[in-house]
């Protein structure tokens, strides 16, 4: 899974990606799927997160060679 922050900061399963760039989260995917058979990214984004953020994520999942993507959905709260 691939978490989007508001505030722009990157995690792959958990672990946060040391960079902000496409070749820091393709490198972060690639790592973490390296021993995984058919692999599926599912991108949790926060609703503040821009939508840059979120296609930066989809960019380099494609270039990690990627191709089944997923978004993570949260039911909204009730007041």
């Amino acid at each position: 899974m691939v978490s989007v922050s508001a505030d722009g900061q990157f995690s792959v399963n958990h672990v946060v990606v040391s960079g902000r760039d496409v070749q820091s989260i393709s490198r972060a995917l690639t790592q973490a799927t390296q021993n995984v058979n058919d692999p599926m990214v599912v991108i949790s984004a926060d609703a503040q997160a821009s939508h840059q953020s979120v296609m930066m994520v989809m960019e380099a999942a494609r270039r990690s060679g990627l191709n089944q993507l997923t978004f993570a959905a949260q039911a909204p709260t009730r007041d």
